[in-house]
């Protein structure tokens, strides 16, 4: 098969994989693709045109909805039922659980892999499957489902999602903190998160100036966000979270890496590349730019001893996906899976 092609429905979707049409790439609205390694002589399948929000049962608190819809719309229809999806991120929806590059907002919040109740789908020869269920209390077998959360659409084909929602709160404060040394701003997210009621969004941002932000989100009762912004001494500001760093790469061969560490671990992160752009999420992901690959490569070597893992994620095609070990024992489970799932390596 050569060009793209943009299904309109499962069957379509379904009918495509079953007609052998060669190694495909999965892509939603698109926004995520320079995330991921070249595929080699890949085309790619677009899912935008499955974007059906399927139910939406307010009581309930769950909703199901085609792999294609976007984030903007599905907030936009749950906001009249007094509902959210309680995790970061944009893009289509099938994208951003299948992405999960943000994780949840703070430490012990809602991220995609505790969102996703089941699935509808296929596998890459077009074999329909389902998993898990639509609603919340379940013993519906084992949660393949799951299994969707940073696979990057390349174990199998989601084209519905049953999610788990939760009222949006009934009110929430934004605060910012600028020009922070990088001690300081440790400090500050050490003082926040020890709250009784921490922030239900927390970030650092550090800029290329070397100035750090603190960006953070104080959710409840209206008399209790307001008596802890009085009270941490903060003004309440417009919303500042961001999803990624801008790619490094467009001012001339910079890299940007991502991955997981520990809030303990981060005045040591700051400290391995200074003065280089930084995003820190509340649940433990981060961003680091870096002004080479040279850089990139010395910061790799060093995270293992904070416990902390990464891998390129802007760069030259052929860099991205370089990151820091991968545990034996994980990399063997990841290669049978995706033996049992594709064995034939059409997802890529």
């Amino acid at each position: 098969m050569s060009g793209a092609f943009t299904p309109t429905s499962a069957m379509e979707l379904q009918q495509l994989l079953q007609s052998r049409p060669g190694r495909v790439r999965l892509v939603g609205s698109g926004t995520r693709q320079q995330r991921l390694p070249e595929p080699a002589a890949a085309a790619p399948v677009h899912l935008s045109r499955l974007d059906a929000i399927v139910r939406l049962d307010g009581p309930d608190q769950t909703c199901t909805v085609e792999t294609g819809v976007t984030r903007q719309a599905l907030d936009a229809a749950l906001a009249p039922l007094g509902l959210e999806l309680p995790c970061p991120g944009g893009g289509t929806i099938g994208g951003l659980f299948a992405s999960d590059p943000i994780g949840a907002a703070a430490a012990g919040g809602q991220s995609p892999r505790t969102l996703l109740l089941g699935s509808e789908g296929l596998l890459a020869d077009g074999t329909p499957f389902r998993s898990g269920a639509q609603v919340v209390k379940s013993v519906a077998g084992f949660d393949v489902h799951k299994l969707l959360v940073g696979s990057e659409g390349r174990l199998f084909v989601v084209t519905r999602l049953h999610l788990r929602l939760k009222p949006r709160p009934r009110a929430a404060a934004w605060f910012t903190v600028n020009g922070l040394e990088p001690l300081a701003a440790c400090a500050l997210l050490s003082q926040l998160r020890q709250q009784t009621l921490p922030p239900s969004a927390l970030q650092l941002h550090r800029g290329r100036d070397g100035g750090c932000t603190v960006h953070g989100c104080l959710a409840g009762r209206p008399t209790f966000v307001q008596a802890n912004l009085r009270e941490l001494g903060l003004s309440e500001t417009a919303t500042a979270w961001r999803d990624h760093l801008p790619h490094a790469g467009a001012g001339g061969g910079g890299e940007v890496i991502a991955g997981q560490i520990l809030p303990s671990a981060l005045p040591q992160l700051l400290a391995l590349c200074p003065g280089a752009p930084l995003l820190w999420h509340g649940g433990g992901r981060f961003e680091l730019a870096t002004p080479d690959p040279t850089t990139t490569d010395a910061v790799l070597a060093s995270l293992p001893r904070l416990a902390a893992n990464a891998a390129i994620v802007h760069g030259a095609p052929a860099r991205r996906g370089r990151g820091t070990p991968i545990d034996p024992g994980q990399r063997l489970l990841a290669e049978r899976l995706r033996a049992a799932l594709d064995p034939h390596g059409i997802l890529v």
